[in-house]
Protein backbone atom coordinates (compact mmCIF):
# COMPACT_ATOMS: atom_id res chain seq x y z
CA UNK A 1 0.00 0.00 0.00
CA UNK A 2 1.23 3.50 -0.88
CA UNK A 3 0.26 6.31 1.51
CA UNK A 4 0.58 10.07 1.44
CA UNK A 5 0.43 11.26 5.06
CA UNK A 6 0.16 14.88 6.20
CA UNK A 7 0.12 15.16 10.00
CA UNK A 8 -0.55 18.84 10.58
CA UNK A 9 -1.04 20.88 13.73
CA UNK A 10 -4.73 21.20 12.86
CA UNK A 11 -5.63 17.92 11.19
CA UNK A 12 -4.28 14.60 9.99
CA UNK A 13 -4.82 13.99 6.29
CA UNK A 14 -3.99 10.73 4.55
CA UNK A 15 -4.46 9.51 0.98
CA UNK A 16 -4.30 6.08 -0.64
CA UNK A 17 -5.61 4.80 -3.95
CA UNK A 18 -9.17 6.08 -4.12
CA UNK A 19 -9.46 7.02 -0.44
CA UNK A 20 -8.92 10.12 1.68
CA UNK A 21 -9.28 10.47 5.44
CA UNK A 22 -9.10 13.48 7.75
CA UNK A 23 -9.49 13.97 11.48
CA UNK A 24 -8.43 16.68 13.98
CA UNK A 25 -4.92 16.40 15.44
CA UNK A 26 -6.21 15.99 18.97
CA UNK A 27 -5.49 13.28 21.54
CA UNK A 28 -7.73 12.90 24.60
CA UNK A 29 -8.22 10.82 27.70
CA UNK A 30 -10.19 7.60 27.12
CA UNK A 31 -13.65 8.40 28.44
CA UNK A 32 -16.83 6.94 27.03
CA UNK A 33 -20.55 7.66 27.03
CA UNK A 34 -22.79 5.79 29.48
CA UNK A 35 -25.18 5.29 26.58
CA UNK A 36 -24.47 5.60 22.87
CA UNK A 37 -27.11 4.80 20.25
CA UNK A 38 -25.01 5.74 17.23
CA UNK A 39 -24.97 3.17 14.47
CA UNK A 40 -21.84 2.29 12.50
CA UNK A 41 -19.74 4.30 14.93
CA UNK A 42 -16.36 5.11 13.41
CA UNK A 43 -14.88 6.81 16.46
CA UNK A 44 -11.10 6.45 16.73
CA UNK A 45 -10.51 4.84 20.11
CA UNK A 46 -7.00 3.49 20.54
CA UNK A 47 -6.15 0.93 23.23
CA UNK A 48 -2.59 0.00 22.14
CA UNK A 49 0.20 1.10 22.45
CA UNK A 50 -1.70 3.50 24.74
CA UNK A 51 -5.35 4.22 25.49
CA UNK A 52 -6.65 7.43 23.97
CA UNK A 53 -9.49 8.97 22.04
CA UNK A 54 -8.43 10.62 18.80
CA UNK A 55 -9.90 13.38 16.64
CA UNK A 56 -13.55 14.37 16.92
CA UNK A 57 -14.18 11.78 19.62
CA UNK A 58 -11.51 13.37 21.83
CA UNK A 59 -12.90 16.86 21.27
CA UNK A 60 -16.40 15.77 22.23
CA UNK A 61 -15.82 13.30 25.05
CA UNK A 62 -12.35 13.62 26.58
CA UNK A 63 -12.05 15.56 29.81
CA UNK A 64 -8.43 16.41 28.97
CA UNK A 65 -7.01 16.88 25.47
CA UNK A 66 -3.57 17.44 24.00
CA UNK A 67 -2.70 19.52 20.95
CA UNK A 68 0.89 20.62 20.39
CA UNK A 69 2.50 23.17 18.08
CA UNK A 70 6.23 22.77 18.74
CA UNK A 71 9.10 21.46 16.65
CA UNK A 72 9.77 18.44 18.90
CA UNK A 73 6.18 17.29 18.35
CA UNK A 74 7.39 14.67 15.86
CA UNK A 75 9.23 12.94 18.71
CA UNK A 76 6.21 12.87 21.03
CA UNK A 77 3.83 10.07 21.97
CA UNK A 78 0.97 12.26 20.71
CA UNK A 79 2.42 12.43 17.20
CA UNK A 80 2.98 8.68 17.16
CA UNK A 81 -0.61 8.05 18.26
CA UNK A 82 -1.90 10.24 15.42
CA UNK A 83 0.33 8.33 12.99
CA UNK A 84 -1.02 4.97 14.15
CA UNK A 85 -4.60 6.21 14.18
CA UNK A 86 -4.25 7.28 10.55
CA UNK A 87 -2.96 3.86 9.55
CA UNK A 88 -5.86 2.12 11.30
CA UNK A 89 -8.28 4.42 9.49
CA UNK A 90 -6.84 3.46 6.11
CA UNK A 91 -6.45 -0.27 6.60
CA UNK A 92 -8.48 -2.83 8.56
CA UNK A 93 -6.23 -5.84 7.91
CA UNK A 94 -4.06 -7.39 10.60
CA UNK A 95 -0.80 -7.08 8.61
CA UNK A 96 0.06 -4.41 6.05
CA UNK A 97 3.25 -3.45 4.25
CA UNK A 98 3.39 0.12 3.00
CA UNK A 99 5.42 2.81 1.31
CA UNK A 100 5.01 6.17 2.95
CA UNK A 101 5.64 9.76 1.88
CA UNK A 102 5.13 12.61 4.32
CA UNK A 103 6.40 16.18 4.78
CA UNK A 104 7.86 18.73 7.15
CA UNK A 105 7.71 22.54 7.18
CA UNK A 106 10.67 24.19 5.49
CA UNK A 107 11.96 25.58 8.80
CA UNK A 108 12.04 22.07 10.30
CA UNK A 109 13.22 20.18 7.24
CA UNK A 110 16.60 19.40 8.78
CA UNK A 111 14.68 16.99 11.06
CA UNK A 112 13.70 14.81 8.09
CA UNK A 113 16.04 11.92 8.92
CA UNK A 114 14.85 11.91 12.51
CA UNK A 115 11.23 11.65 11.35
CA UNK A 116 12.03 9.07 8.70
CA UNK A 117 13.82 6.85 11.20
CA UNK A 118 10.87 7.02 13.57
CA UNK A 119 8.29 6.05 10.94
CA UNK A 120 10.32 3.25 9.33
CA UNK A 121 9.95 -0.35 10.40
CA UNK A 122 7.26 -2.31 12.23
CA UNK A 123 4.44 -0.70 14.19
CA UNK A 124 1.62 -2.34 16.16
CA UNK A 125 -1.70 -0.70 16.95
CA UNK A 126 -5.09 -1.69 18.25
CA UNK A 127 -8.43 0.07 18.30
CA UNK A 128 -11.16 -0.64 20.82
CA UNK A 129 -13.04 -3.81 19.95
CA UNK A 130 -10.71 -4.73 17.08
CA UNK A 131 -7.71 -7.06 16.68
CA UNK A 132 -4.11 -5.93 16.89
CA UNK A 133 -2.79 -4.62 13.57
CA UNK A 134 0.80 -4.73 12.36
CA UNK A 135 2.07 -2.13 9.90
CA UNK A 136 5.49 -2.45 8.26
CA UNK A 137 6.80 0.74 6.69
CA UNK A 138 9.31 -0.60 4.19
CA UNK A 139 10.09 2.72 2.53
CA UNK A 140 9.66 6.28 3.79
CA UNK A 141 10.39 9.63 2.16
CA UNK A 142 10.12 13.03 3.88
CA UNK A 143 9.85 16.03 1.55
CA UNK A 144 9.22 19.77 2.10
CA UNK A 145 5.49 20.20 2.74
CA UNK A 146 4.64 22.65 -0.06
CA UNK A 147 6.36 20.45 -2.64
CA UNK A 148 3.45 18.06 -2.13
CA UNK A 149 1.04 20.55 -3.68
CA UNK A 150 3.22 20.95 -6.77
CA UNK A 151 3.48 17.18 -7.14
CA UNK A 152 -0.30 16.88 -6.81
CA UNK A 153 -0.66 19.10 -9.89
CA UNK A 154 2.22 17.77 -11.99
CA UNK A 155 1.87 13.98 -11.45
CA UNK A 156 -0.94 11.61 -12.33
CA UNK A 157 -2.27 8.81 -10.11
CA UNK A 158 0.57 6.53 -11.26
CA UNK A 159 3.28 9.03 -10.32
CA UNK A 160 4.06 10.00 -13.90
CA UNK A 161 4.34 13.60 -15.08
CA UNK A 162 0.97 14.65 -16.45
CA UNK A 163 1.52 18.40 -16.72
CA UNK A 164 4.85 18.87 -18.49
CA UNK A 165 4.46 22.64 -18.77
CA UNK A 166 4.04 23.07 -15.03
CA UNK A 167 6.83 20.57 -14.31
CA UNK A 168 9.23 22.57 -16.51
CA UNK A 169 8.10 25.94 -15.21
CA UNK A 170 9.18 28.32 -12.46
CA UNK A 171 6.54 28.05 -9.77
CA UNK A 172 5.92 29.64 -6.40
CA UNK A 173 3.95 27.89 -3.67
CA UNK A 174 2.53 29.68 -0.63
CA UNK A 175 1.51 27.03 1.89
CA UNK A 176 -0.46 28.58 4.76
CA UNK A 177 -0.62 25.97 7.48
CA UNK A 178 -1.61 26.01 11.12
CA UNK A 179 1.73 27.02 12.65
CA UNK A 180 3.72 28.45 9.74
CA UNK A 181 3.53 29.76 6.20
CA UNK A 182 5.96 28.13 3.80
CA UNK A 183 7.12 30.22 0.85
CA UNK A 184 8.57 27.81 -1.68
CA UNK A 185 9.94 28.42 -5.18
CA UNK A 186 10.99 25.78 -7.71
CA UNK A 187 12.39 25.77 -11.22
CA UNK A 188 11.81 22.58 -13.21
CA UNK A 189 10.91 20.75 -9.97
CA UNK A 190 14.12 21.84 -8.23
CA UNK A 191 13.96 24.16 -5.22
CA UNK A 192 15.30 27.72 -5.58
CA UNK A 193 16.78 28.07 -2.09
CA UNK A 194 17.25 31.86 -2.18
CA UNK A 195 13.53 32.26 -2.88
CA UNK A 196 12.37 29.83 -0.22
CA UNK A 197 11.60 30.61 3.42
CA UNK A 198 9.28 29.82 6.31
CA UNK A 199 7.32 32.44 8.27
CA UNK A 200 6.18 31.73 11.82
CA UNK A 201 2.56 32.68 11.25
CA UNK A 202 -0.39 30.49 10.36
CA UNK A 203 -4.03 29.68 10.77
CA UNK A 204 -3.80 29.09 14.52
CA UNK A 205 -2.93 32.77 14.99
CA UNK A 206 -6.36 33.58 13.60
CA UNK A 207 -8.03 30.92 15.75
CA UNK A 208 -6.45 32.22 18.96
CA UNK A 209 -7.63 35.77 18.34
CA UNK A 210 -11.16 34.69 17.39
CA UNK A 211 -11.34 32.39 20.41
CA UNK A 212 -10.45 35.27 22.73
CA UNK A 213 -13.10 37.45 21.07
CA UNK A 214 -15.73 34.74 21.41
CA UNK A 215 -14.89 34.28 25.09
CA UNK A 216 -15.18 38.02 25.68
CA UNK A 217 -18.50 38.41 23.82
CA UNK A 218 -20.08 35.10 24.80
CA UNK A 219 -18.58 34.08 28.16
CA UNK A 220 -21.05 31.23 28.61
CA UNK A 221 -19.55 29.40 25.63
CA UNK A 222 -16.76 26.93 26.41
CA UNK A 223 -15.33 26.10 23.00
CA UNK A 224 -12.26 23.98 22.42
CA UNK A 225 -9.74 25.03 19.79
CA UNK A 226 -11.08 22.80 17.03
CA UNK A 227 -14.64 23.91 17.76
CA UNK A 228 -13.43 27.46 17.10
CA UNK A 229 -11.87 26.17 13.86
CA UNK A 230 -15.30 24.84 12.84
CA UNK A 231 -16.91 28.18 13.70
CA UNK A 232 -14.34 30.11 11.67
CA UNK A 233 -14.75 27.74 8.73
CA UNK A 234 -18.53 28.15 8.83
CA UNK A 235 -18.17 31.86 9.71
CA UNK A 236 -20.88 31.44 12.34
CA UNK A 237 -21.66 29.85 15.67
CA UNK A 238 -24.69 29.02 17.79
CA UNK A 239 -25.36 30.96 20.99
CA UNK A 240 -28.46 30.00 22.98
CA UNK A 241 -29.89 28.65 19.73
CA UNK A 242 -29.22 31.90 17.83
CA UNK A 243 -26.86 31.97 14.83
CA UNK A 244 -24.08 34.54 15.28
CA UNK A 245 -22.33 35.74 12.11
CA UNK A 246 -18.53 35.86 12.54
CA UNK A 247 -17.61 37.17 9.09
CA UNK A 248 -16.75 40.72 10.18
CA UNK A 249 -14.64 39.56 13.11
CA UNK A 250 -12.78 37.08 10.92
CA UNK A 251 -12.00 39.64 8.22
CA UNK A 252 -10.64 42.05 10.83
CA UNK A 253 -8.18 39.36 11.96
CA UNK A 254 -7.34 38.06 8.50
CA UNK A 255 -6.38 41.46 7.07
CA UNK A 256 -3.23 42.12 9.17
CA UNK A 257 -2.13 38.49 8.87
CA UNK A 258 -2.48 38.65 5.08
CA UNK A 259 -0.45 41.87 5.09
CA UNK A 260 2.35 40.14 7.00
CA UNK A 261 2.41 37.20 4.60
CA UNK A 262 2.41 39.57 1.63
CA UNK A 263 5.33 41.50 3.13
CA UNK A 264 7.37 38.32 3.55
CA UNK A 265 6.54 37.03 0.07
CA UNK A 266 7.42 40.32 -1.63
CA UNK A 267 10.80 40.34 0.10
CA UNK A 268 11.58 37.06 -1.65
CA UNK A 269 9.66 37.33 -4.90
CA UNK A 270 8.79 41.03 -5.26
CA UNK A 271 5.39 40.69 -6.98
CA UNK A 272 6.31 37.35 -8.50
CA UNK A 273 6.83 38.62 -12.05
CA UNK A 274 9.53 35.98 -12.72
CA UNK A 275 7.24 33.15 -11.66
CA UNK A 276 4.95 31.43 -14.13
CA UNK A 277 2.28 30.89 -11.48
CA UNK A 278 1.83 31.16 -7.73
CA UNK A 279 -0.07 28.32 -6.07
CA UNK A 280 -1.73 28.92 -2.71
CA UNK A 281 -2.39 25.88 -0.55
CA UNK A 282 -3.12 24.79 3.00
CA UNK A 283 -6.19 25.51 5.07
CA UNK A 284 -5.15 29.15 5.51
CA UNK A 285 -5.37 29.70 1.75
CA UNK A 286 -9.16 29.57 2.07
CA UNK A 287 -8.99 32.55 4.44
CA UNK A 288 -6.15 34.61 2.95
CA UNK A 289 -6.34 33.65 -0.71
CA UNK A 290 -8.53 36.50 -1.95
CA UNK A 291 -6.33 39.14 -0.31
CA UNK A 292 -3.12 37.64 -1.67
CA UNK A 293 -4.58 37.50 -5.20
CA UNK A 294 -5.05 41.26 -5.06
CA UNK A 295 -1.26 41.64 -4.90
CA UNK A 296 -0.10 38.62 -6.89
CA UNK A 297 -2.31 38.68 -9.96
CA UNK A 298 -1.26 35.25 -11.25
CA UNK A 299 -1.83 33.55 -7.89
CA UNK A 300 -4.58 30.98 -7.41
CA UNK A 301 -5.87 28.76 -4.65
CA UNK A 302 -5.42 25.14 -5.70
CA UNK A 303 -8.36 22.75 -5.76
CA UNK A 304 -8.87 21.14 -2.34
CA UNK A 305 -6.01 23.03 -0.64
CA UNK A 306 -6.47 21.13 2.63
CA UNK A 307 -5.64 17.79 0.98
CA UNK A 308 -3.27 19.03 -1.75
CA UNK A 309 -0.01 18.20 0.02
CA UNK A 310 -1.20 14.73 1.05
CA UNK A 311 -2.35 13.99 -2.50
CA UNK A 312 1.07 15.00 -3.81
CA UNK A 313 2.80 12.80 -1.26
CA UNK A 314 0.68 9.84 -2.36
CA UNK A 315 1.38 10.45 -6.04
CA UNK A 316 5.09 10.56 -5.26
CA UNK A 317 4.78 7.26 -3.39
CA UNK A 318 3.08 5.86 -6.51
CA UNK A 319 5.99 6.89 -8.68
CA UNK A 320 7.65 3.66 -9.77
CA UNK A 321 11.40 3.52 -9.40
CA UNK A 322 11.68 6.79 -7.43
CA UNK A 323 14.48 7.18 -4.94
CA UNK A 324 12.45 6.38 -1.85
Amino acid sequence: MNIGLDIGYNAVKAVTDGRKIIFPSVIGTPEYSLIDLRENDKAISMVYPSSALVGEEAITHSRFTQRREDRSWIESDEYYTLFLAALTELEAGTWTSLRLVTGLPIAFYSDRNKLRDRLMGEHKAQRKGKPVQTFVVSECKVIPQPFGTLLALTLDDFGKVSDAELAKGTVGVIDIGGKSTNIFAVDRLAEISRKTASVNIGGWDIIRVIKAQILERFPELDLRDHQVVDAVTARKLKYFGETINLSTAIEEVVAPMADQVIAQVTQLWDRGASLDVILMTGGGALLLGDRLKQVFRHAKVVADPIFANAVGYWKFAQRSGNAM
